[in-house]
């Protein structure tokens, strides 16, 4: 499991060369549940756009920061809602340069959520109607 105390001194540095304003760890990393073979999952939340040749850099540092050459990096502008409602509902804090942001956030995403639901609603469905075809093959 990342030790957040260890790295917190340089997720700092790393969010102001990236001018990040949230950075939040997710997944098996933030809940305890890690085994040999964990990811890092890392969401982030930038003032600007961070195009695709930062976003490398972006991901390579966080590998160097917590030594594992497996970080997963979600851009949480473009993150899909189910995605984003576990990482604002199951996430830690790893940095933030606006106490409110991460509220906003996770107002943001509940509705974004909320609207999407009944999409989920009919493909939970689709993939029981398809589970029961095939259980009858």
């Amino acid at each position: 499991m990342v030790d957040i105390k260890n790295v917190k001194p340089q997720i700092e540095k790393l969010a102001k060369r990236y001018n990040l304003a949230l950075l939040v760890l997710f997944g098996s990393q933030a809940t305890g549940l890690t085994h040999k073979e964990s990811d890092v999952d890392v969401a982030y939340y930038s003032h600007g756009k961070l195009d695709f040749n930062h976003e490398i850099l972006l991901n390579a540092d966080l590998t160097g920061i917590f030594r594992n050459d497996k970080v997963s990096l979600i851009n949480l502008k473009t993150a899909s809602p189910l995605i984003a409602k576990e990482i604002v509902s199951k996430g830690v804090v790893l940095h933030t340069d606006d106490n409110f942001l991460f509220s906003q956030l996770y107002a943001r995403v509940l509705r974004m959520y909320e609207e999407a639901s009944p999409i989920f609603e009919l493909r939970r469905q689709y993939l029981d109607y398809k589970i029961a075809k095939y259980r009858h093959v």
